[in-house]
């Protein structure tokens, strides 16, 4: 499965290095001694998030671009890259994909586990060789203690659920792990009808908020937030569409949680380095375990 949108979300680092171009030129150079508005300045960033029990998936190296370039994934990408993990003595090798830009391994992460990430390649001028760095250790296995419901009907049970334990979601609590993140992903935006039994074409479409319409990634299928328990009530408002949902919560190490603080999920164009991971460079190597369900949402009840 893919890394959640983890991970296709994960564009957070793109802006990470429109943000590196940003501060080539800053403009204050005369005043701070800071390079010119010409002056290019290389950096590179690294968006390497694994989760327990899936293969390696959308694990990106970048390049910022010179101020005056626009940004693409396609420029900034570090196409020559050797990307590997390693646990313990066992190094495995990651695949480049010219499609999508990013490195990738069938191979499964384990639990409670430590890996070391390492990017190696020559710089632009084809002369120097730079190894970017970073280590994780991966956390236990979570698990559901009291799961999401199966189905739910909007709008009859805003109303008619009993409160205020009806929607309440529990997870195992994770050694080391102090914050959890929730997330919600409508499967299929366009489809209702085919889920049904028996089947009909009846179509999927968003649940209107008059509050939302102006909100930041306001088409992206995946709503996400961070808590600091092991239970929390599912809120409304984490629901976009109707049909077939899946709900996961996630238990970061520290890595992972400081890179969603940030940039929830990559929604929010900010990263602050010194919270970064990467030794050598910008950008986090993190991990997590996982707990999925699947929810349908049925719509326009009586």
């Amino acid at each position: 499965m893919k890394i959640y949108h983890t991970i296709r979300a994960f564009l957070g680092i793109a802006a990470v290095c429109s943000i590196l171009a940003g501060c080539e030129a800053s403009g204050f150079g005369d005043f701070f001694g800071s390079p010119q508005i010409t002056t290019y300045i290389e950096e590179y960033a690294v968006q390497a998030l694994i989760i327990v029990g899936e293969p390696v998936q959308d694990i990106r190296v970048m390049r910022s671009l010179n101020i005056d370039s626009a940004f693409s994934l396609e420029k900034s990408a570090v196409r020559d890259a050797d990307v590997r993990l390693i646990e313990g003595s066992r190094l495995i090798p990651l695949q480049y994909n010219p499609v999508t830009f990013t490195y990738s391994s069938p191979e499964p992460i384990k639990p409670s586990t430590t890996y070391r990430f390492e990017a190696s390649f020559l710089k632009l001028d084809r002369q120097t060789r730079l190894t970017l760095r970073g280590t994780t250790t991966t956390p236990a296995q979570i698990q559901w203690l009291r799961a999401p419901k199966d189905t739910l009907w909007y709008p009859k049970d805003t109303t008619r659920l009993p409160t205020p334990d009806s929607l309440t979601i529990s997870w195992t609590p994770m050694p080391g792990v102090t914050d959890y993140i929730f997330s919600t992903e409508c499967l299929d935006t366009l489809g209702y009808g085919k889920y049904l039994r028996p089947p009909t074409d009846e179509k999927n479409r968003r649940i209107v908020r008059f509050f939302e319409a102006s909100l930041p990634r306001y088409s992206e299928p995946v709503r996400s937030g961070i808590r600091a328990v092991v239970f929390t009530p599912i809120i409304w408002t984490a629901f976009k569409w109707y049909g077939v949902h899946e709900l996961r919560i996630y238990a970061p190490d520290v890595n992972w949680a400081n890179w969603f603080r940030q940039t929830n999920l990559g929604q929010n164009p900010r990263f602050n380095y010194r919270l970064g991971s990467i030794e050598g460079g910008v950008g986090v190597f993190g991990s997590a375990s996982m707990a999925l369900h699947r929810t349908f949402l049925y719509k326009n009840q009586p």
